[in-house]
């Protein structure tokens, strides 16, 4: 591989694979539509919308690819320094330029919602037009910086869920956008990541805590010996790969030698994609 994987995706029967580089390939070929890491993405009715980002840079982008035709590469990043205010995401069907750091995005295929830093949550379609959005959380309560940043935002049927670093969380109609419910877990935290299996949800802070919350309670509360890089619901428990480790919420853990970056289900077996581009079994040691 060119660079470690960071996300694959299916979209009409192939694998898009992203990797850490912002490189993207669709059926071998890898293309590199702008010179950036990808921070966020997520596969839409039109293709794949995603988020660049350079901090050295300070320039985002956030774009629509067409990948149901080939990708094409993006210019350098030399050039890109010199067209920081003009260059735009090769392949794409419409691109924007960001004025504030995207912090979460998600789709459901029609509809795609995302936040901005210091901006709000919007809400689009897959062609760009605005459907709603909504201010950020304003807490008047004295906390730690930064810490009503959105770390996910969730679609679960027709309601969006959009959870803070410090836990608060706030219920949309996906329609309208209207606030249905706002609370907050009842733990200090620093959240970065939140799964989901339809109400059913898995919190994971920077710290190595994860909890289980159903109907706003805490059902399950453990410390892993690193964050949750990705977790999926198996019907009967929560499967979790973690640092060099599998883990089942509710039974044991398992050494894994390299490092584990998603889950993916394949012939009904649930695999780990890892950082070297390789697919093993979780919850069976490669720790050999």
């Amino acid at each position: 591989m060119d660079s470690a994987p960071w996300r694959i995706f299916q979209y009409n029967g192939s694998d898009v694979m992203i990797d850490v580089d912002g490189g993207i390939t669709i059926q071998g070929e890898r293309k590199k539509p702008f010179p950036c890491e990808i921070t966020h993405a997520a596969i839409c009715e039109r293709g794949l919308i995603a988020t660049w980002v350079d901090h050295d840079l300070r320039l985002a982008r956030m774009a629509l690819l067409n990948i149901d035709e080939p990708l094409k590469n993006g210019i350098s990043k030399a050039d890109l320094r010199l067209n920081r205010n003009t260059a735009m995401v090769e392949s794409s069907k419409w691109c924007h330029i960001v004025d504030a750091e995207p912090l979460a995005l998600t789709s459901d295929g029609q509809k795609i919602i995302f936040a901005l830093w210091t901006r709000g949550i919007y809400c689009i379609d897959s062609s760009d037009n605005e459907m709603w959005r909504q201010p950020l959380f304003d807490s008047k309560e004295k906390s730690p910086p930064r810490s009503n940043d959105i770390a996910e935002i969730s679609i679960v049927g027709k309601e969006v869920f959009v959870w803070t670093r410090s836990g608060k969380f706030r219920k949309l109609c996906i329609e309208s956008g209207e606030i249905l419910n706002e609370g907050t877990i009842d733990v200090e935290c620093d959240l970065e990541r939140v799964f989901h299996h339809g109400q059913k949800f898995l919190l994971s802070s920077k710290d190595g805590w994860i909890w289980e919350l159903e109907n706003e309670e805490i059902t399950v509360a453990r410390k892993l010996r690193g964050t949750a890089q990705d977790a999926v619901f198996d019907k009967t428990d929560w499967r979790i790969i973690s640092w060099r480790e599998d883990i089942m919420l509710r039974g044991n853990s398992v050494p894994r030698r390299d490092l584990g970056v998603q889950l993916v289900e394949k012939d009904g077996v649930w695999m780990v994609l890892d950082n070297q581009g390789d697919y093993t079994p979780h919850m069976i040691s490669s720790d050999q």
